[in-house]
């Protein structure tokens, strides 16, 4: 038995578990570690490393072990000898162990990419059914070599350079990752434990294959020996550099968000472009969850639109979330883009109109002297925004709520002639997408009234009035939270 290569091993091991807070917690054995173990040879060495350090040390705290295994069904018998192998591996060593099949993959499109979503679903959803802490995950520093090569291969900026973490995100740990791959065979060697080979693994069609088989050694023999050390140095710095921008781009992503998750656009142009573009990673991080398919191209487009602020500029962006800018502030949202259709519903004058179009009811009330609520002075300089007066006798035709037309005018109370009603909506600085579908109360051809912005000159209360008519218009729950003025 090699015992310097069983010891450097398990000492590299030892070391990325003295980071996490094992025995922190309640329990005989502390903290529960679920291994993803596929049967190969670097989740076999992560498992038998971890089994036989699991009791603890002198400064090292001890753990429960279990494993999980999916069998993706994608390579036949040899999926199936796989997990009889785990099954058998387990058993042996007293290791719970949950296996699960995959269904549907052999038609997906990206089927690697279907796969890896698939596995990291069931790692979290076993991990969650059985109460562990951690997650361990077998990639080692040749993986993270790979990992940085294809990424620059793609044209990621230094965040995707960072590559993989010892721990994170959320509760995965990655115990090999500085081990190389001749050091994990060694130690499988020295301890004389057997694993499984993957076929796939030699498949020319998968990109990740062709850079571990083919240019990589190619690399390394023509033009720079030790090119993966390199590759791994490469992405411990990006790490640090990484963990220090974005850790500025968070304390500056806090100071400018505002109520209901816009961000504040002011001065936009004027920061560092390593912080805003950190700051948008973490925007993007905290409100979609990850930054998967969110490219530097992603992160060089949403700089250009904040700094550019243009009211109701909307950028599309990947897993069907949007970016839209409003006045001075922008918005990440998931709600999708569709086209507003023209309405026009009849207002009743008393009773309860709902105007489903506009994301509104509007409530009519008629009032004479000596009802409750009536007021017979001009009263509309105390009227809350969502709500107008009219004399009733003064407004000859019926009533209709609609949406917005191009050209539409109102005769704004307290100015002389009309005003586009186009024109009102900027300056409440109401979204673009929401302008089509604002309600406007009619009558007769005249507009009398936008809830929340303008009353117009028509069927003013005097105190001749002997029949008011109060209209209260009330938005729908589900409505977008958009700051209304008072009239």
């Amino acid at each position: 038995m090699n015992r310097r290569v069983i010891d450097r091993v398990e000492c590299a091991v030892a070391a990325a578990l003295a980071s996490l807070p094992l025995g922190a917690r309640a329990g005989i054995l502390g903290d529960r570690i679920l291994i993803a173990l596929s049967g190969g040879a670097d989740s076999v060495a992560l498992t038998h490393a971890l089994h036989r350090l699991r009791g603890g040390g002198r400064d090292r705290p001890g753990y429960n072990l279990m494993a999980a295994h999916l069998n993706h069904r994608l390579r036949g018998d040899e999926s199936d000898r796989d997990e009889r192998f785990v099954r058998d591996l387990c058993e042996g060593m007293q290791i719970e162990l949950v296996v699960e099949g995959a269904e549907k993959l052999v038609d997906s499109s990206n089927l690697e990419e279907r796969a890896r979503d698939l596995r990291y679903a069931f790692l979290r959803r076993t991990a969650d059914r059985v109460g562990a802490h951690h997650v361990a995950l077998a990639h080692h520093a040749d993986d993270q070599a790979e990992t940085v090569m294809l990424r620059l291969l793609r044209g990621s900026g230094a965040a995707g350079l960072a590559a993989m973490d010892e721990t994170g995100p959320g509760r995965i740990v990655r115990p090999l990752l500085r081990l190389r791959r001749e050091e994990i065979l060694a130690y499988l060697e020295a301890i004389g434990a057997t694993y499984v080979s993957d076929s796939s693994n030699l498949s020319p069609a998968i990109v990740r294959n062709r850079i571990r088989h083919e240019l990589m050694p190619l690399i390394e023999r023509e033009y720079a020996p030790r090119m993966s050390r390199r590759l791994v140095g490469l992405a411990r710095e990006m790490r640090a550099l990484d963990d220090y921008v974005s850790g500025e781009g968070r304390r500056e992503l806090h100071r400018r968000l505002r109520a209901g998750e816009r961000l504040d656009l002011a001065g936009f142009g004027d920061l560092h472009p390593a912080l805003s573009s950190a700051m948008i990673r973490e925007w993007l991080r905290e409100r979609v969850g990850d930054l998967r398919r969110v490219y530097r191209t992603d992160i060089e487009r949403i700089s250009r639109l904040c700094a550019a602020g243009a009211p109701g500029s909307v950028l599309r962006l990947a897993r069907g979330w949007r970016l839209r800018c409003e006045y001075g502030s922008a918005v990440l949202e998931s709600a999708p883009v569709t086209s507003a259709t023209p309405f026009a519903v009849e207002l009743a004058r008393e009773g309860v109109t709902e105007v489903d179009a506009a994301g509104f009811t509007i409530v009519a009330r008629l009032l004479r002297p000596g009802d409750a609520g009536f007021r017979g002075d001009m009263s509309l300089a105390g009227a809350p925004p969502l709500e107008a007066l009219f004399d009733a006798d003064r407004i000859a035709g019926g009533l209709i709520v609609r949406g917005f037309r191009y050209g539409d005018r109102v005769r704004p109370l307290g100015m002389t002639g009309t005003r586009k009603i186009h024109d009102v909506f900027i300056d409440r600085k109401l979204p673009r997408e929401r302008r089509a579908t604002w309600p406007l109360v009619e009558s007769a051809g005249e507009i009398l009234w936008i809830p929340g912005m303008v009353r117009s000159r028509v069927a003013l209360v005097t105190e001749a009035t002997d029949k008011l008519l109060h209209l209260n218009a009330k938005p729908c729950a589900n409505m977008e939270n958009t700051s209304l003025l008072r009239i």
